[in-house]
């Protein structure tokens, strides 16, 4: 899946797609913590909210807590970019399924669920037993 829709890549790089999700559920909100949970070396990232930041999707506010770092936020332009992107996602496998039979989408969506509350689960697991 992450192959076919990397092929098929929009206006927003699979990384900048992941940095917007988690700046929408506010999973993170500084560089530092981005980096750390996209798995990406820190000047990485910062190249990346850079390049993001002058597109106009992403920007800096000082964090009121400490005022030395910037907490980081959705534009307007990248919600809706963000929007766009997943509604293009959503298209290219609904598109792709067009002719399977409807008992086979059930039977995909209903598995799909199950994996991704596998996965959750397993995530959990996973990380439990790690320091914060």
């Amino acid at each position: 899946m992450g192959r076919f829709l990397r092929e098929r890549e929009g206006d927003l790089a699979p990384t900048d797609v992941a940095v917007l999700v988690r700046l929408a559920g506010q999973q993170c909100t500084r560089s530092r913590d981005l980096a750390q949970a996209e798995g990406l070396d820190p000047s990485t990232m910062s190249r990346r909210l850079a390049s993001l930041a002058e597109r106009g999707l992403v920007e800096r506010h000082p964090d009121p807590a400490d005022r030395r770092a910037q907490v980081l936020g959705l534009t307007e332009a990248g919600l809706e970019a963000l929007t766009q992107e997943r509604a293009r996602r959503v298209e290219l496998v609904t598109d792709t399924l067009a002719d399977w039979p409807e008992t086979e989408k059930a039977q995909l969506a209903d598995l799909l669920g199950r994996l991704a509350d596998s996965l959750e689960s397993a995530r959990g697991t996973h990380t439990s037993g790690q320091s914060p």
